[in-house]
């Protein structure tokens, strides 16, 4: 099992996809300060 995080810890590396479907570092917004995400479910 994995540590948990707590507030204040580094986000770990992570990669996702942007509305055309390429992927992007998380890390390159989170430079600039901290970053919201927010997953949305498709119906459909």
């Amino acid at each position: 099992m994995s540590k948990r995080l707590k507030v204040g810890d580094a986000a770990p590396a992570a990669t996702g996809l942007d509305v055309a479907g390429n992927e992007v570092a998380l890390s390159i917004h989170w430079a600039n300060g901290p970053t919201l995400l927010t997953f949305l479910r498709h119906f459909g």
